[in-house]
């Protein structure tokens, strides 16, 4: 399985460096920037050129907005393309869940049910946790 970090500005490649400081380099972990100027077509470009290069053609492509360019230029390739699934959601829990989940299990067609712990344990409201650790501690 590979992996392509992509989103607005060089929001993948500062991605792609802090889950190297956690976890170490991954070979399979690609990340492209969209620039000002860029289009859909660009983004096409950069992906293919990436995809095209790999032994291993199964591809999660993880951009940071949903129905944002990098996410819209992904999702044309995955309708092209029956090898590629497209995450929104960028983020550190998401893409460590992914990159260290094992990948027997993970195919295209499950791959975003994978993360349903990511959805339930990484994403936190101090507010809300406080209050209900306040209510407990009233008990």
């Amino acid at each position: 399985m590979n992996f392509i970090l992509s989103g607005h500005g060089n929001i993948a490649i500062e991605m792609k460096k802090s889950i190297e400081m956690i976890a170490g380099k991954y070979l399979n972990l690609y990340a492209i920037t969209f620039e000002p100027g860029e289009g859909i077509d660009s983004l096409q470009d950069k992906y293919l050129k990436i995809i095209n290069q790999s032994e291993n053609q199964q591809f999660i492509i993880i951009t940071d907005i949903f129905s944002g360019s990098p996410y819209n230029a992904a999702a044309i390739l995955a309708l092209k393309l029956r090898n590629i699934e497209v995450i929104s959601g960028l983020s550190l829990p998401l893409c460590l869940e992914l990159l260290n989940s094992d990948y027997s299990l993970i195919n295209i067609e499950n791959a975003f049910e994978q993360l349903d712990n990511v959805k339930l344990d990484f994403i936190k409201s101090f507010k809300s946790l406080s209050k209900n650790a306040c209510i407990e501690e009233d008990l």
